[in-house]
């Protein structure tokens, strides 16, 4: 498809060139009478200029389609990669899973209760080393998204804490796509805190309220400039390299599909904060 993009421009450059020699011949001609050429000549020449006009005006929209075209099909591209890598992992845990059941299974038939216990125990190590404060509330529906990213950000060293008010469910968007803005905003938050050399902290914020739903989610690390803060939400735009720079792009697109808004905050001695607003179905 981009072959097709840059075969186009090709031929736009070519038919801009074309007019404009044609048109510098009329104008010469116009100019300098010493410059002979036939009137019939000197009005095909500019029918044909004219004719050159409409038909780049045509190709150029056909080729901004055309644009509009690839962008739309490297959104899709990324999301089907998405999907992809959300299979595999579910193939491998199920793979997993069904190895810890026999695993059980064996023990339980051999009487080594004891010996079940501490392989029960081994296994959720992980999640009872996460630790929860307090104020967090942890009976959400995106609990099931946030304590893996919790434990994602336990492993970079970053102190990640939430506190969802319930209700995200009512806005106006299926549970997949709600649980695709919140993926995406806190791997956003992940990836720009933890080279950060100094506090690293993320803070996801969910505000029921009377005719919206907010959602916040704050970092610390490195400041967006001013003139950037626009230009990160476009598709393809990053500085972490290629096949990168889509997550933002489609949390502006879902949060926009669910007839809401997305603000940026970004500000020195403070942080980085995304806020969305959703309002309620």
């Amino acid at each position: 498809m981009k072959w097709k993009s840059n075969l186009r421009i090709k031929y736009i450059i070519i038919i801009l060139l074309t007019q404009s020699f044609l048109l510098l011949i009329f104008n010469i001609k116009s100019h300098i009478t010493s410059f002979k050429l036939p009137s019939v000549l000197l009005n095909i020449i500019l029918f044909i200029s004219i004719c050159l006009s409409f038909l780049s005006i045509i190709m150029i929209k056909e080729a901004i389609k055309l644009i509009n075209h690839e962008m739309k099909f490297k959104l899709q591209k990324v999301k089907l990669e998405e999907k992809e890598k959300l299979i595999e992992s579910l193939r491998s845990q199920k793979h997993d899973f069904a190895n810890h059941l026999q695993t059980l299974y064996g023990m339980v038939q051999l009487g080594k209760n004891k010996k079940a216990q501490k392989y029960i125990k081994s296994l959720s190590k992980d999640l009872a080393n996460l630790k929860y404060e307090q104020t967090e509330v942890t009976n959400t529906i995106l609990d099931s998204i946030l304590v893996p990213k919790k434990e994602k950000a336990a492993n970079e060293s970053l102190k990640f804490n939430y506190q969802i008010d319930e209700g995200i469910e009512n806005i106006k968007l299926p549970l997949n796509k709600i649980f695709r803005i919140v993926s995406n905003l806190v791997d956003n938050a992940i990836d720009a805190t933890k080279d950060f050399n100094e506090e690293c902290r993320i803070e996801i914020k969910g505000r029921n309220g009377s005719e919206e739903y907010i959602l916040n989610v704050f970092n610390t690390g490195p400041i967006i400039e001013d003139k950037l803060v626009g230009e990160i939400l476009e598709a393809g735009f990053s500085s972490k390299g290629a096949k990168r720079g889509y997550g933002l792009h489609i949390v502006k697109e879902l949060v926009k599909e669910a007839g809401g808004r997305l603000e940026i905050e970004s500000k020195p001695d403070y942080g980085t904060e995304f806020i969305c607003y959703f309002p309620k179905d």
